[in-house]
């Protein structure tokens, strides 16, 4: 009896050609489920509630390996108890409606926050006001702190987040360079350099401490991003971002590491686009990156879910996932090897749980495309399929690519192999298998394999 081995799903989710010419490795939904190492679909582990924060405290931040939200009424702070406690970095102002960036220096926070609902736009350094300060998005570059906003870059002076004034301190009008840099939005390092990002392009720069040293370097048209908080260093210097075309990255073009535009997010092209299109920018600007400790995967975070890269070179992995976490995700940090996050409740949660890898009845759904095997244009009666599977599965075929349709045909518990296939009966010249899940455990699935004959059309 002929039949379908589907062995590979390194490519994961990708939707960038119809369910009926997807290549293979590619799958056209993953949710709440990623890429192991070896090329298996794994299920996520729990977002598990830790504690609720007061309501007047805004973020979320890692200090010396503790978990800290941002208050009113300092200078000061609270140290939490423990790694699953969260304390108060308490800073000199009665309010605080959110926090525009952060970053760290010398091992305290520095940060640009909104200190009430008409956008009043306070800086502060270990909870005190920073007097003479510029700037929205902030970043610690080679002994300084850098910010941007419109088309200048503000920078301190050497070694003092405190001093705007001093030695090292001014100015860079980004827009004398080139004009798409009028709306400066986000900084990274980009391997020995400084990238400068506006909503519409990306300028590099040579940093030297001495401002008159610093060189501009090259400007990347079409490169821009409208969400500050996406950008995010990734592997061995490549940054990734958000901008409306999709998930972008820069990249080493050559030698000199002149900096250019990659595509590996183009996967997610579709839907990202398509979000853009649908919900705007206001509505996608918040979106926060950030990379899971120990597994290396990178967490894009939009309003709504999360979409997980899971890129593993020696076994050639590029796959891109779906998490719902259940509830809308407002900031996010990692802390003891631990990703941890706020909700829009003032609640916090720990990825994976306190202590062991913890797994909830999140549903989960692998949807692949429709298959043909090596005869796409004949007829076959589908007879059975095989799984190398863990856990609790229901099992959903679809025969139809004009429609869509699909029937419901049970359930498989773990590998099928010594219990005989699991019995379909249908004829079509493709078969596009579906499972879903929402047991509360761990969920792994390794190969599908489709027996079937060769038919007449019915």
């Amino acid at each position: 009896m002929p039949s379908m081995t589907i062995t590979n799903f390194s490519a994961g989710l990708d939707l960038r050609r119809s369910a009926l010419t997807a290549p293979a490795g590619t799958l056209r939904s993953l949710k709440n489920l990623h890429l192991t190492p070896g090329g298996e679909i794994e299920k996520r582990l729990a977002f598990v509630k830790i504690a609720t924060v007061g309501a007047q405290t805004a973020g979320l931040i890692e200090l010396n390996q503790k978990l800290y939200v941002f208050g009113p009424g300092g200078p000061g702070q609270t140290d939490p108890s423990g790694p699953y406690d969260v304390g108060e970095l308490l800073l000199n102002t009665p309010t605080i409606n959110s926090v525009v960036s952060h970053t760290l220096f010398d091992g305290k926070a520095y940060c640009v926050v909104q200190t009430d609902a008409s956008g009043t736009i306070g800086r502060f350094y270990n909870g005190a006001i920073v007097s003479g300060a510029n700037g929205l998005y902030s970043r610690t570059y080679k002994t300084k702190i850098y910010a941007v906003e419109g088309p200048v870059m503000y920078f301190s002076a050497v070694g003092s987040p405190t001093d705007w004034a001093g030695t090292g301190s001014g100015t860079i009008d980004l827009s004398l360079e080139d004009p798409d840099m009028s709306e400066a939005m986000a900084l990274e390092a980009y391997y020995d350099k400084l990238a400068i990002f506006s909503k519409t392009a990306v300028q590099t720069w040579q940093i030297d401490p001495d401002p008159l040293q610093s060189q501009f370097v090259q400007t990347l048209r079409q490169a821009g991003t409208f969400a500050p908080l996406s950008v995010l260093q990734y592997g061995s210097g490549d940054v990734l971002y958000v901008n409306p075309s999709g998930i972008r990255s820069l990249r080493a073009r050559n030698a000199s590491l002149a900096a250019s535009v990659s595509d590996v997010g183009s996967p997610l092209d579709p839907i990202m686009q398509d979000l853009f299109r649908s919900q705007g920018e206001a509505w996608m600007s918040p979106i926060i990156s950030i990379l899971q400790p120990v597994t290396g995967r990178f967490w894009i975070v939009l309003p709504d879910r999360v979409y997980i890269l899971s890129e593993f070179p020696g076994p050639k992995i590029t796959a891109w996932s779906e998490y719902d976490p259940g509830f809308p995700i407002t900031a996010i940090c990692t802390a003891n090897q631990q990703i941890f996050v706020r909700d829009d409740q003032n609640n916090i949660y720990a990825y994976g749980g306190i202590g062991q890898a913890t797994y909830d009845a999140s549903a989960v759904e692998i949807i692949l495309p429709y298959h043909g095997g090596e005869q796409p244009a004949t007829f076959k009666r589908f007879q059975g399929i095989d799984a190398a599977a863990e856990g609790e599965w229901d099992v959903y075929v679809s025969l139809d690519p004009t429609t869509g349709a699909e029937d419901y045909c049970g359930k498989i518990n773990g590998p099928t192999f010594l219990q005989g296939a699991f019995n379909l009966d249908g004829v079509s010249t493709h078969i596009s298998l579906r499972l879903r899940s929402s047991v509360s455990g761990p969920l792994i699935l390794s190969n599908m394999v489709i027996h079937y004959e060769l038919a007449q059309p019915t």
